[in-house]
């Protein structure tokens, strides 16, 4: 084992070793309360895009008229924005964008790595951002504006399934949201630490 090697693995003992202490995360958000969100957010969704045409998911799309294209950023928001597209009742083009500014810590670093903006052509289309957090915004802006910059939307909303402005660094706020949280470190229904907790159906918090 070359020292690299040696040191990356003392790095991830220590993270799983911090992690371990915790039996199982104290429930912050329920399963049942987070499905009944997103019933509501869902219905929301549909009566903002029934203002601008389209009426239903089975609908035959109008002149040139297409699916709405919603955007899931992975890997967080991958389990809320299969749940939400279900809900909703409008024609969707699902895409997926990869981002990240946490990495391994419990805060995000500020600096947006970049590992996959694949896009097909949807310029001029009606795009839906889904994220699973909004805190500083900066994620959420780069996005924002790389989008608007490459596709000229013919507009372009953010949903994020939690929205924390305490730790908001730019001015950005969610167009929809599920849940309007303090400043508490979460993991669970696609949230993560360290790769770990993802597959939690509820939402947890994650005691320093």
């Amino acid at each position: 084992m070359n020292i690299s090697t040696q040191q990356n693995t003392e790095i991830n003992t220590q993270i799983d070793t911090q992690i371990s202490v915790q039996a199982e995360p104290a429930i912050f958000i329920s399963s049942a309360q987070i499905q009944a969100r997103i019933k509501v957010l869902a219905s929301e969704i549909n009566q903002y895009y029934s203002s601008v045409g389209y009426s239903s998911k089975f609908a035959e799309l109008k002149d040139n008229q297409k699916s709405i294209v919603v955007i899931g950023v992975l890997k967080g928001a991958a389990i809320f924005t299969a749940d939400l597209i279900r809900a909703l009742d409008l024609p969707v083009q699902l895409e997926f964008v990869r981002l990240c500014s946490y990495g391994d810590s419990t805060e995000s670093s500020g600096v947006i790595s970049t590992p996959d903006l694949a896009l097909p052509n949807i310029r001029g289309r009606h795009i839906v951002i889904i994220e699973d957090i909004v805190d500083t915004g900066k994620t959420a802006t780069f996005l924002k504006k790389y989008l608007i910059d490459q596709f000229e939307p013919a507009s372009l909303n953010l949903v994020s399934f939690l929205n924390k402005p305490s730790r908001r660094l730019v001015d950005i706020k969610p167009d929809f949201f599920g849940f309007e949280i303090e400043d508490k470190f979460v993991i669970g229904y696609g949230l993560d630490f360290a790769e770990r907790y993802r597959e939690l159906d509820y939402l947890g918090v994650l005691e320093e």
